[in-house]
């Protein structure tokens, strides 16, 4: 399946973009989507460091499951003082 990640801020900057469309086997959870956008978007790899995965607007676990249809976000660290 496709699932279509939002990204924010930094990440969707170098993305040039605010979605990184992310295929993955069924069934899938949030940790395969993760190690896909690794794969499948190399260059947001520097945002994926101690990041999450929302799933339906709630931050998920890496065994949450995912549907088609959901909506997932990637939620960064931010750096900053």
């Amino acid at each position: 399946m496709t699932v279509d990640v939002l990204i924010f801020g930094p990440a969707a900057a170098a993305a040039n973009t605010d979605r990184a469309p992310v295929s993955v086997r069924e069934p899938a959870t949030v940790r395969d989507v993760l190690t896909a956008i690794a794969a499948q978007h190399p260059g947001l790899a520097f945002a994926l460091d101690g990041a999450r995965l929302a799933v339906n607007q709630s931050l998920a676990s890496p065994d949450t499951p995912v549907q088609p249809g959901d909506e997932l976000a990637l939620i960064s660290l931010l750096g900053g003082g």
